[in-house]
């Protein structure tokens, strides 16, 4: 089978699934095209999607975004943003999957979920070039991510790196490391009203996580905010005490070492990067309940505990302290993450839904 996948814009999103093409090719299941769209170009697509065209016809687009309005000015516009996204596929590929909100939809049925997405890529992605839609910014942040020695270098984030078997420890540590949002916006006007309370929301729920959890647990846990200028100024106690562990490269290594890890709702109640990040490890997870549905039946209580609030966050990292608990729900993530995660099953799984035979 030959495709054709055009590429307006590549941001961090969309390596996970274009990795997964590219290894489809290499191992001679596909045949693939990549091509560069230019500004201006009738088929580029919105932030955070690509389109996969078929020489049988078929189109695809695969949507990575955090939700249904984090492009749109106005969230009444959500509809028909969509369903004009909608009139030009066969099936619509979508990170944030939510079924009501699809029944919004001009054709919902052709809406389908997608495994949770974080930044995972395989060696020769061609995510990591820059492309002609990416901003100046961008282009210059991929010729970084491809020098080996810096922190952010793509090579931190291959696959081999973040896939790891469970290992249950007999003495069971807790990790919650998070950044909090600055509710003005990097610049007057970026955020609506709603967007701007979202933030204040996350930040407070997760400062008030960092604080019971040190409280209750002690040198057990370890955990804090990012540091940033609004960090620093507005929660300074939940700051880390260590900043170096924020970059990508240390984060990864220093996550490994523990059991347990907590997760919070992402930007418009997205499933941030961390949670796959952490059935990637094969680790227990804390989170605030799923907003988003997602391929391959993750289930609280078998998967994830889910909590409300600080108090219940507490509560349900204690469940995990049981040995047995812990270790039946890192073997669980550990097989997800093996059949749903990894790039290329990442694909297949989309293509299976399709009905492509790969």
């Amino acid at each position: 089978m030959h495709v054709t996948i055009r590429l307006s814009e590549v941001p961090l999103h969309l390596y996970q699934p274009l990795a997964g093409f590219a290894a489809l090719e290499k191992e001679g299941k596909l045949r693939c095209t990549f091509e560069r769209l230019r500004p201006g170009s009738p088929h580029v697509l919105p932030y955070n999607m690509f389109e996969v065209v078929a020489d049988d016809g078929l189109r695809f687009i695969y949507d990575m975004n955090d939700g249904y309005e984090n492009l749109l000015p106005d969230a009444r516009e959500m509809p028909s943003f969509y369903s004009g996204l909608l009139n030009r596929c066969n099936l619509l590929f979508k990170r944030s999957f939510d079924s009501r909100k699809n029944a919004m939809l001009c054709a919902p049925q052709k809406v389908r979920p997608t495994p949770p997405n974080f930044l995972v890529t395989l060696p020769g992605n061609p995510a990591h070039l820059p492309v002609p839609c990416d901003p100046r910014r961008e282009k210059i942040k991929k010729l970084v991510r491809m020098l080996p020695g810096t922190a952010y270098a793509n090579r931190h984030v291959l696959e081999d790196n973040l896939f790891a078997p469970p290992e249950p420890s007999a003495q069971p540590k807790i990790l919650f490391m998070a950044r909090l949002w600055d509710p003005a916006g990097d610049f007057p006007g970026q955020l609506t009203d709603a967007m701007a309370e979202e933030r204040r929301r996350i930040n407070e729920s997760r400062a008030a996580c960092i604080r019971l959890l040190r409280k209750e647990f002690g040198s057990r846990f370890y955990g804090g905010a990012a540091a940033s200028p609004f960090a620093v100024r507005e929660y300074p106690d939940v700051v880390l005490d260590d900043p170096s562990l924020a970059r990508k490269d240390a984060y990864l290594a220093f996550m490994k070492t523990f059991d347990i890890q907590v997760s919070t709702m992402g930007l418009h109640g997205s499933t941030g990067w961390k949670f796959a990040e952490y059935l990637a490890a094969s680790k227990a997870i804390v989170c605030e309940p799923l907003c988003y549905e997602n391929a391959g039946g993750l289930a609280d209580g078998e998967h994830y505990l889910s909590f409300t609030d600080a108090d219940s966050c507490i509560a349900r990292v204690h469940a995990l302290l049981d040995d047995e608990t812990r270790a039946q729900m890192m073997a669980r993530n550990h097989a997800y993450a093996e059949r749903y995660l990894r790039c290329k099953a990442f694909v297949q799984t989309t293509l299976r839904d399709a009905g492509v035979r790969i």
